[in-house]
């Protein structure tokens, strides 16, 4: 498509599909018939789950739209355990998904070890007056209902500070990625959109976790370098968050 963007490929839409060649002209009866292809018309958008590290989880496609239900239905089969859940769920519609839980009581059950909660990009633009968001999605909550979200952290001066446990923002830092590819992936196959996206997403995972293992063995070598200076004895436990 780059090199002869002018040539009619049978995967794409009709209207994009004209050729401007001077020795040919498309006509009506060449239009493709095929009934599936991938386009917006088919798929609404690509949901992906991912760690607060960017390492990606598992992703699929979305027909029509990105409802509550699809977003429960897609997390259930995701992690299909009690123990594989994890303890949070971050999602800029968390506070829909968490009502519609609620509704059809899977959050009693199915998530009942399990919080939803906004990224903090999202969570801005959320109204004030939607109490249950700001109870139980806040990413961010101050009157100490969640000590697993927001933790103290001295400074260089020793002054303690409230800072964010994880990175509420990985999916969307990974979507700003993806969506670079966008021009590409929305005229391929559905076959090829599925393999290019899914081996993207695997080496984009396979750096991540390179770089987590760079950066967990960096922090080791200078915890054993200073204990060895101090000549102390003590052991160096290193907690790398991911």
């Amino acid at each position: 498509m780059i090199s002869r963007p002018n040539e009619g490929l049978p995967w794409l839409n009709p209207a994009d599909r004209v050729n401007l060649a001077h020795d040919r002209v498309q006509t009506d009866e060449e239009e493709d018939d095929r009934k599936h292809y991938f386009g917006p018309s088919k798929f609404y958008c690509v949901e992906i789950a991912c760690a607060p590290c960017g390492a990606v989880i598992a992703w699929t496609k979305f027909d029509r739209s990105e409802s509550p239900n699809k977003i429960l239905k897609f997390l259930e089969d995701t992690f299909p355990t009690l123990e594989s859940r994890p303890s949070f769920i971050c999602i800029d519609k968390a506070c829909q998904v968490y009502r519609t839980a609620i509704v059809n009581q899977s959050f009693s059950t199915t998530w009942a070890n399990t919080r939803f909660i906004v990224d903090t990009y999202h969570y801005n633009n959320h109204k004030q007056s939607d109490e249950p968001c700001r109870i139980w999605c806040n990413p961010t909550p101050t009157t100490g209902q969640n000590p697993n979200l927001v933790v103290l952290e001295a400074d260089v001066d020793g002054v303690m500070h409230a800072k964010r446990a994880f990175n509420t923002q990985a999916s969307e830092q990974l979507n700003a990625w993806v969506a670079s590819y966008h021009s590409i992936l929305k005229r391929m196959t559905i076959v090829n959109f599925n393999w290019l996206l899914h081996v993207m997403l695997f080496l984009h995972t396979k750096r991540v976790i390179q770089r987590q293992q760079e950066k967990e063995g960096k922090i080791r070598g200078a915890s054993v370098i200073d204990s060895e200076d101090e000549d102390d004895g003590d052991e160096n436990n290193v907690n790398v968050d991911v």
